[in-house]
């Protein structure tokens, strides 16, 4: 088995923690942008007192 430079290693172990912290964005990404329509639809409806259609999400 050939030796691994430790170079070689440190990139490997960086590359895996810049995937994971790329991942990590997305799904932060994608739940704030859930959250940021949820709390819209509830300051619609509550700035002019209106049921949305299905009420809102989350609710």
């Amino acid at each position: 088995m050939p030796k691994v430079s430790r170079a070689i290693v440190a990139v490997r172990i960086l590359t895996a923690v810049s995937v994971a912290l790329a991942v990590m964005c997305a799904v932060l990404a994608w739940a704030w942008s859930a959250a940021r329509e949820e709390a819209a639809c509830w300051r619609t409806a509550a700035e002019f007192q209106l049921q949305p259609e299905g009420g809102c999400p989350g609710g």
